[in-house]
């Protein structure tokens, strides 16, 4: 709920309804929630159950490259994620990265780079993302210089950027958000 009225109603098939006036930031948030909620619940109930005793409590979401992604549903209503390597002949685990309380982005981000699934030296981090779209947002404001291909370049890599983030930087600044939009053509 948010103040009096709610922003959405989440039905047990997953559908998401929202009332018919509800066109705020928040609203368009929950979506992206409720689909990693199913997601981590439909990974982690369709997982394998670990054959190494010593981390029998949690499940083996992924696996590759000797490193795995598990998870361990917590009393308290919460998924640990962890990110492990195996050792020489897999009856063991070593150098765990931690995530609690449903980081689940975090953790396959983590996944990803530590087996190699992704490259490192190709992938930026939220905070370097959060900040490139500061950067593309100031120019596209500012740079009136800007011919109308670049600006349309520039556009299509802050709603990428936006896209990729959990929290679009551009909600945070609805004042750079509302000049970027408001910026007529002649002007660009």
């Amino acid at each position: 709920m948010h103040e009096v009225e709610p922003l959405a109603f989440i039905q047990k098939s997953g559908e998401i309804l929202y009332p018919a006036d509800s066109r705020t930031a928040l609203s368009r948030r929950i979506a992206p929630i409720v689909f990693e909620a199913w997601e981590m619940e439909n990974v982690y109930q369709q997982a394998l159950s670990m054959n190494i005793p010593s981390i029998s409590s949690y499940q083996n979401l992924l696996q590759y490259n000797r490193h795995m992604l598990a998870a361990r549903y917590d009393q308290s209503g919460q998924f640990t994620f962890v990110t492990w390597e195996f050792n020489h002949d897999q009856t063991g685990v070593t150098l765990g990265h931690y995530f609690h309380r449903n980081a689940y982005s975090q953790a396959k981000e983590d996944f990803m780079l530590r087996s190699g699934l992704l490259d490192e030296r190709k992938w930026f981090r939220s905070d370097q993302l959060t900040l490139l779209h500061a950067a593309l947002l100031y120019r596209s404001i500012h740079d009136h210089d800007l011919r109308y291909g670049e600006r349309q370049e520039v556009e299509q890599l802050l709603n990428q950027i936006e896209e990729r983030l959990p929290a679009a930087p551009a909600e945070a600044s609805p004042d750079l958000r509302k000049d970027r939009l408001c910026l007529s053509p002649e002007r660009r």
